[in-house]
């Protein structure tokens, strides 16, 4: 077989199996599509158009989730009678348990749906943080910042059929066309009422040495930058000045709901076998979540969170604003 010959057979097996990826990948979506159409002919999806409002403020209760939805059925949303919209919420706080049963927030009538862009019913729906603690029975103090407010959707048809998050399959409820969940989970946060708090110029001063009985910080007026809204970080900050001094690192820490947490992993920039690194305190120094002070703080941290060098030791700073 001549050099020509052996080209033409090359080629002619590359067409070939070319063709069967085309063939593989085709045959890979027509059975996606399928599976989405038998899933729509034998009920009906609530593809999520847009959601805004992913997180809320916890001491808000004006706090908003905007969900613009698309009703989708055999007979392109003639068969929709109404969607029911339910609430309730997962409770993260340790030391607190509450667990109220799931309560109604509303009823979206049909006439409630105009025609979208596809055709189909389109609808926009709000609530706030207010109208679940009202629908609940529960209030500040029940609910904490870190907790989580799960809205559920259910949609019933004209023949009596109902469809909501436990009728929901991976491709209708997860898919990239459908994105019909009929839930959604928005965490209680707690921002802080400005991003330029906890910035500006302070005077660090060490609380409570580290390993070895000294400052894993060197004591100076350092400049404190956000990150974002409850990010922030200490710039430049030398490191165990008593064995000279290493670094200069960026200190970064955290306010979350109500705790100053010092970000884990973070290197000082010197190290005995590896890299010593500062991390979260076993417990964490707080501030008010209602009326944070920037004015004097302090942060608890773990100094060798690795144990590089030694166990692990708490330790202290404090910042005072200049």
């Amino acid at each position: 077989m001549n050099a020509k010959q052996t080209f033409m057979k090359q080629f002619r097996i590359y067409i070939l199996l070319a063709l069967g990826i085309l063939v593989v990948s085709c045959s890979e979506d027509e059975k996606l599509t399928i599976k989405v159409q038998d899933t729509v002919e034998r009920g009906a999806v609530l593809r999520t158009i847009s959601t805004a409002g992913a997180a809320w403020d916890v001491l808000d209760p004006s706090s908003e989730v905007t969900i613009v939805l698309e009703e989708q059925d055999p007979e392109d949303g003639a068969l929709l009678k109404e969607v029911r919209v339910y609430a309730d919420i997962t409770d993260n706080t340790a030391g607190n348990s509450i667990d109220p049963a799931e309560a109604m927030l509303g009823t979206i009538p049909k006439s409630a749906f105009s025609r979208g862009p596809n055709d189909f019913p389109r609808t926009t729906y709000k609530t706030t943080l207010g109208d679940v603690a009202s629908a609940l029975g529960i209030s500040q103090g029940d609910y904490n910042c870190g907790d989580q407010i799960n809205i559920r959707m259910e949609v019933e048809l004209t023949d009596g059929r109902i469809f909501s998050a436990p009728s929901a399959g991976d491709t209708v409820g997860g898919g990239s066309f459908f994105a019909s969940p009929f839930l959604y989970n928005i965490s209680l946060i707690a921002p802080l009422p400005t991003d330029d708090l906890f910035t500006g110029q302070y005077q660090l001063t060490t609380v409570t040495p580290g390993i070895y009985g000294v400052s894993d910080y060197a004591d100076g007026v350092y400049t404190l930058e956000t990150v974002n809204n409850t990010t922030k970080v200490i710039k430049n900050v030398t490191t165990f000045p008593a064995f000279g001094g290493f670094g200069p690192v960026d200190v970064e820490f955290q306010l979350v709901c109500g705790e100053i947490i010092v970000t884990a992993g973070q290197s000082v920039g010197a190290g005995c076998v590896g890299s010593i690194f500062s991390g979260p305190a076993k417990v964490n120094a707080t501030y008010d979540l209602a009326n944070p002070d920037d004015t004097d703080f302090i942060i608890n941290f773990t100094s060798d969170e690795g144990g590089d060098c030694t166990a692990p030791v708490q330790a202290a700073i404090r910042l005072v604003k200049q």
